[in-house]
């Protein structure tokens, strides 16, 4: 079930960053934060290289947020927390 709920969350931060420019800023930072936090907290506990990534991919959330983002790195940061909430989803 907590699967399922991180697949959910992953989900909307990816649907976060991709319209990032339409949503309240708040909103935005909040989804990058969570990702932060899921990645430090998953690397603490296990140390794989994918919860290394997510931290990545919070802190490239919350930089695109305030204008510090590149159009192929979202992309590919977009498709990679897609994929991780389709996994959750789907385990």
């Amino acid at each position: 079930m907590i699967l399922k709920i991180l697949g959910l969350a992953d989900f909307t931060a990816a649907f976060s960053l991709m319209f990032f420019s339409y949503l309240p800023r708040n909103l935005v930072v909040v989804m990058g934060l969570y990702l932060i936090i899921k990645g430090l907290f998953f690397t603490l506990l296990g140390g794989n290289m994918v919860s290394m990534l997510d931290c990545a991919a919070g802190i490239y959330h919350v930089m695109a947020t305030y204008g510090l983002g590149h159009w192929v790195l979202t992309s590919i940061i977009v498709i990679f927390v897609f994929q991780k909430a389709f996994v959750s989803f789907f385990s």
